[in-house]
């Protein structure tokens, strides 16, 4: 598998959303026709003045179906003084309603119908969802948009298929058993997501800037080959930073390998020993480094064949110092400035160098050339880098095929 070109599949991913919401816009417009035309339910307009010390309460009842509001400014749910009361509502529909700087608060929504909905300068504090259906594919999708903040949310056991959050904060967000196949998140900044045995098969997430993401899953969550979560946008000042990108990479990467997309889960693998090594200090660091030299930490053969050649170079150019013997004939720096032939033999001096290496390199040795002075112990430490580097390479090309 090719290196996953993350910048490619982003911009697909940003044309999918707009293409997405363009669509939805004409299917939203047309649905608000025939709301009008075929059950007379007329677009209403629904206006208060909630502001951080005020609410102006909007009540919604049980069993209640609203659609086709516009409701701004308006504070929904339980706001007591001690902040303990729940608000369960159960069985309401909500049908293709805009709500714009609204607050809800201390809500358990059970069995309840989300569609069409857009959610703009929101801020749910202490919401559940059960059961909860965000997905129909005859009508329009759900979408959470322009700073929209969750606090202490949890989606458990609900449909949101297709669902957009856009522009949205998360500061401690769960989704258990929630359908999120072909959810598209866009620039989103995550204090702590937990994710528990969801279908993410098809699930986008791109501009994100992530505190915690975990899983927690007492069976699996699903992924798919379309599944993408971008690179996460690191704070380059911290080096903690790092620390927790990579502990994100790793859990995105086990998640992956559980649902057997072997590549997948090998290049965020990737990913994540590369944001470790930036996280790294001392010896540390520098095993990282050389392990990432020698095999791009297991996930890239070409690696370990570039390194490879490197060596072989560098070896020859030793041996034209060292010293080589070729048929009774010396390959060695004094002669060649003593005898004053540099540019008249240098090419065929390091052909001969080069090709000594290669051998000693391959563990060959056909003896035709032989090492003299310091040149015998540099050959051994040869043997030793080609045992290695060939058994290095043939292990990870070897596992690269066989994913």
């Amino acid at each position: 598998m090719q290196p996953y070109e993350f910048l490619k599949i982003k911009e697909e991913v940003k044309l999918n959303l707009r293409c997405r919401k363009i669509e939805n816009e004409k299917d939203y417009i047309n649905k608000i026709d025939i709301l009008q035309n075929n059950f007379y339910i007329n677009p209403q307009v629904i206006s208060g003045s909630s502001n951080i010390a005020f609410n102006d309460i909007y009540k919604i009842e049980n069993e209640s179906k609203i659609k086709v509001k516009k409701i701004d400014n308006k504070s929904i749910g339980a706001f007591d003084k001690y902040n303990l009361k729940i608000e369960k509502l159960k069985k309401i529909e909500l049908e293709y309603n805009t709500f714009s700087n609204c607050k809800f608060n201390n809500i358990e929504f059970y069995n309840c119908v989300f569609y069409g909905n857009i959610f703009s300068k929101c801020i749910f504090k202490n919401v559940k969802f059960i059961n909860c259906n965000f997905y129909n594919e005859k009508e329009c999708i759900f979408i959470l948009n322009d700073d929209t903040v969750l606090i202490d949310c949890e989606f458990k056991n609900c449909n949101m298929q297709k669902s957009i959050f856009e522009n949205v904060d998360f500061y401690n967000v769960k989704f258990e058993h929630t359908n999120l196949k072909d959810a598209i998140l866009k620039k989103i900044y995550i204090k702590n997501i937990c994710i528990t045995d969801c279908d993410c098969r098809s699930f986008k997430a791109i501009d994100l800037e992530v505190g915690k993401f975990l899983f927690e899953d007492n069976y699996l969550t699903k992924f798919d080959e379309y599944t993408f979560i971008d690179k996460i946008i690191v704070d380059k000042k911290y080096k903690q930073s790092y620390a927790v990108a990579s502990k994100v990479y790793k859990g995105i990467a086990s998640k992956f390998e559980a649902n057997n997309l072997l590549n997948n889960a090998g290049e965020y693998y990737y990913i994540s020993k590369c944001m470790e090594y930036k996280s790294l200090r001392g010896f540390n660091k520098v095993k990282s480094a050389i392990f990432w030299l020698l095999c791009g930490y297991g996930e890239r053969p070409t690696f370990a064949l570039i390194t490879s050649l490197e060596i072989v170079m560098l070896f020859a150019i030793i041996y034209m110092i060292t010293g080589l013997s070729v048929g009774g004939d010396i390959i060695n720096y004094k002669v060649i400035l003593s005898q004053g032939i540099l540019f008249k033999n240098l090419n065929t001096y390091f052909m001969q160098s080069l090709y000594f290496s290669i051998v000693t390199f391959t563990t060959v040795g056909y003896g035709d050339i032989t090492p003299i002075d310091y040149s015998i112990l540099l050959s051994g430490i040869e043997m030793l880098l080609g045992v290695t580097m060939v058994g290095i390479w043939t292990a990870t090309l070897a596992r690269k095929i066989t994913r």
